[in-house]
């Protein structure tokens, strides 16, 4: 009897070998065809996957809110969407704007120490190249100094107490440009430091609307007044 179950058993191990075979060969069918609703193979192949954006999205949106971005090497005022902790980021979006436009700066929302600004719609096409459509934009704040929009920085979207400015005329009213601070003494540098800044004030008469505390009277460039007599802001300016 023993060697009649030795020759069961031989026989059983070979059934298994054979059933494993054809599942292997089943599953070599399935990866090279799918079956079809009737349960017939078909031989189409699979879509392929659409190609990936070359500016992947960490986000739902393209440099959302506290997102980070760093420049586009060869590309001005281009930038990709990169995780904050990649060493190529440069910079974080404080404020992100799905309508509006980038410039004039100082028309933007931006906060007062916004470093720059991305104008989202030109920046993405450039990346992407495509044609540019949309508004949009972000506000920027390096995550390393230098700080442009800080006070005295140079930067920013408007002039703030603290930053300093340019100018030859010595005529009251003369419109200035924010300046750093620290081009003192330098051609086109620094001239003046803005110690207060007062809202829908006029130029002349009897009384100073700086109360005789300035050293020259401004107003800020501006592309929608060209009359220096009546500003939205006046800055007081002690000189440097």
């Amino acid at each position: 009897m023993a060697p009649r179950a030795r020759i069961t058993g031989a026989g059983a191990a070979a059934t298994v070998v054979v059933l494993a075979l054809a599942l292997l060969t089943g599953c070599g069918k399935a990866t090279g065809s799918h079956s079809d609703a009737t349960g017939g193979e078909s031989g189409s192949p699979t879509a392929a996957p659409p190609s990936p954006s070359v500016n992947p999205s960490y986000g739902a949106l393209y440099l959302d809110d506290n997102e980070c971005a760093a420049p586009e090497k060869g590309k001005k005022d281009v930038y990709r969407e990169v995780p904050c902790k990649s060493p190529e980021a440069v910079a974080q979006v404080t404020l992100r704007l799905e309508s509006g436009n980038a410039t004039p700066f100082s028309a933007t929302v931006c906060a007062e120490n916004t470093d720059f600004v991305i104008d989202v719609p030109v920046s993405l096409a450039l990346l992407e190249n495509t044609q540019p459509h949309g508004e949009g934009y972000a506000c920027m704040r390096n995550l390393k100094p230098p700080h442009p929009g800080d006070p005295g920085g140079g930067g920013g979207p408007r002039i703030q107490v603290g930053d300093c400015v340019h100018s030859d005329s010595k005529e009251n009213g003369a419109a200035v440009g924010e300046v750093a601070c620290r081009t003192k003494g330098q051609k086109g540098g620094a001239t003046h430091r803005i110690f207060l800044i007062l809202k829908d004030q006029r130029i002349g008469g009897f009384d100073d609307p700086c109360d005789y505390k300035a050293d020259a009277v401004f107003t800020e460039r501006s592309m929608f007044d060209t009359n220096i007599s009546k500003a939205d802001r006046l800055l007081c300016g002690k000189k440097l």
